[in-house]
């Protein structure tokens, strides 16, 4: 059954904002996977990165996605961007959440991470080349696609939309 709402995207792409206003628009717990994984391992992704390296920090995202799609309770999620790239996480999408996803342009993201500290240090190349590799399977599980340029109230109307 699918009971719960996903928003997916590159970093910066407003997951997280735009899913917390969906969240309180519904009435529905939401779940970010920066928050989760602050709260169970107390640090960052860059932080989880800088101790114990990409790999870790990607076994950590598709744990906490993980979890919270295996919930009865309705939720709204902010999936970080890499459990795309999860078989397992894909299926598990696929079955048990609507899933909208953020499409935003590689400078733009960039331009929106440069001040945020809890993201890990990307530069352009490497984030175009997962831009690239994650478009076909950000397209596979989602719902609908949206355009992150947005104003934030149209995404979320168009969110609440699929509900």
């Amino acid at each position: 059954m699918r009971c719960h709402l996903v928003v997916t995207g590159l970093l910066a792409s407003g997951k997280s904002t735009v899913a917390d206003a969906v969240a309180n628009r519904l009435g529905w717990p939401h779940l970010d996977s920066d928050d989760q994984l602050r709260s169970l391992i107390g640090r960052s992704g860059a932080e989880i990165v800088e101790a114990d390296g990409i790999d870790q920090l990607h076994s950590l995202e598709e744990a906490v996605l993980l979890g919270a799609l295996s919930l009865d309770e309705r939720l709204v999620i902010s999936a970080a961007a890499w459990v795309v790239e999860s078989p397992v996480c894909r299926t598990a999408l696929t079955r048990r959440a609507t899933v909208a996803w953020l499409d935003v342009p590689v400078d733009v993201a960039l331009e929106r991470a440069a001040n945020s500290a809890h993201r890990r240090r990307i530069g352009r190349d490497e984030l175009a080349e997962l831009a690239a590799r994650r478009r076909p399977l950000f397209a596979a599980v989602a719902d609908v696609h949206l355009d992150a340029t947005r104003p934030v109230v149209d995404l979320v109307g168009a969110v609440l939309d699929l509900t």
